[in-house]
């Protein structure tokens, strides 16, 4: 079950990720779920991301979920009542990406066709995660994967930089694969 392979991270990366990834969740070590964690890391994520001409802090940064209610809910949660760079977040569970939706983060659930969401919002200035396998080759820019039971991520420098967004070298140097 996918739930117990959480619990085969080890300590040690869990204090490391929140040495360099400080995770605003009280009691990390308590039970968590693989939901939980993936919003951890989607809110870290947005953390260690620089966006091209910001917009005004008076525009709330939106975290959109696509394909997995249970992380939209465990991100609203976790952002609740929180700023970052001193704009408010919004998490909206969309059902399509594209044009007509406006999101700064983008998270995909393993779905059938990962590689049109990612090309609908292919040179916007959208950070897009997601857990499907070959997310990163499919245009997208951090994946989620498991490996040795553990819930790791790579990120794709050049899709980053075609989004024209700027990751954190700290960001960089933790993930398991560069591509």
């Amino acid at each position: 079950m996918r739930r117990a392979r959480l619990f085969a991270v080890s300590s040690l990366a869990l204090a490391a990720l929140a040495f360099v990834l400080p995770l605003p969740v009280a009691g990390l070590a308590q039970d968590v779920t693989e939901s939980a964690l993936k919003a951890a890391y989607i809110y870290n994520f947005a953390r260690f991301t620089e966006w091209p001409d910001p917009p005004q802090t008076s525009q709330p940064l939106a975290l959109c979920v696509l394909g997995d209610a249970a992380v939209g809910e465990a991100l609203e949660r976790l952002v609740k009542d929180r700023q970052l760079a001193g704009r408010a977040m919004i998490v909206s569970l969309v059902t399509t990406a594209g044009p007509k939706v406006t999101c700064h983060v983008l998270y995909v659930s393993s779905i059938t066709d990962v590689g049109k969401v990612v090309a609908s919002v292919r040179d916007a200035p959208v950070l897009t995660i997601g857990d499907a396998a070959d997310f990163t080759k499919a245009g997208g820019i951090a994946q989620f994967f498991f490996e040795h039971g553990k819930l790791q991520f790579s990120i794709s420098r050049n899709a980053a930089k075609r989004a024209r967004l700027q990751i954190n070298s700290r960001l960089l140097a933790l993930a398991q694969r560069h591509e």
